[in-house]
């Protein structure tokens, strides 16, 4: 297989709250078949010797619920008979195990997917949606607090410096069309249609995407 063939082949299903507003759009993948360091992550990608690869996939959305601009990431483990071994999902700048088919709640791969649970509003990835509960503010932050400045950092710092006024057409356009009460009910489906690039492609893609959603809203003022 092709990496983009791979990389679709064992995309994750990504479960969203049922209100969740904020549209998922694009997968960024990369493909290691052998230990190194992960090229849009503070990580080192361990390739077990029963394992095929990892992948690690990018995952872009244009807007977290308290800023412009957001990137999670899942990596999955595929063993040498072709069905994940392991996955893991970050959180705010960590990452968790994904792939625990014995905790209640979580659920075991469909045809090689594994299944992620999205945290409204701020996209952090678990295995259980239920655990949402254990975050602070998890409910807060997707309503009263909803709203934040153009946030551009981890591999993108300096690659726009926003303006204040950038930043506050930012911080009331999340809260008047984004805001919206969790359920935590996961039974919003990905979008039919996701975007897949490379991670070279995405790297390239996303300043853009960041600069045109800037002026969308300019000029929507």
């Amino acid at each position: 297989m092709t990496d983009l063939e791979l990389a679709k082949r064992y995309a994750p299903i990504i479960h969203f709250d049922r209100n969740e507003t904020i549209p998922f759009q694009a997968f960024g993948y990369t493909v290691l078949r052998r230990t190194g360091e992960s090229p849009s992550f503070r990580r080192i990608l361990t390739v077990p010797q029963d394992a095929e690869c990892v992948i690690e996939y990018a995952c872009y959305w244009d807007y977290d619920i308290q800023h412009m601009y957001d990137l999670e990431h899942i990596w999955v483990t595929v063993g040498k008979d072709g069905q994940p071994v392991a996955a893991e999902g970050s959180f705010h700048g960590k990452y968790l195990t994904l792939l625990v088919p014995e905790l209640p709640g979580a659920l075991p791969p469909t045809k090689g997917h594994i299944h992620a649970f999205c945290q409204p509003g701020k996209h952090a990835f678990l295995a259980d949606g239920s655990f949402t509960r254990l975050i602070p503010g998890w409910r807060e932050c997707c309503n009263v607090a909803a709203g934040g400045e153009v946030l551009v950092g981890g591999p993108f710092a300096g690659v726009y410096q926003p303006t204040e006024e950038d930043n506050q057409r930012c911080k009331r356009y999340i809260k008047e069309n984004y805001a919206f009460e969790p359920t935590l009910n996961f039974s919003k489906p990905m979008p039919e249609t996701v975007k897949y690039m490379t991670w070279p492609e995405m790297f390239e893609w996303i300043p853009r995407r960041i600069r045109q959603e800037c002026d969308r809203l300019s000029k929507r003022q």
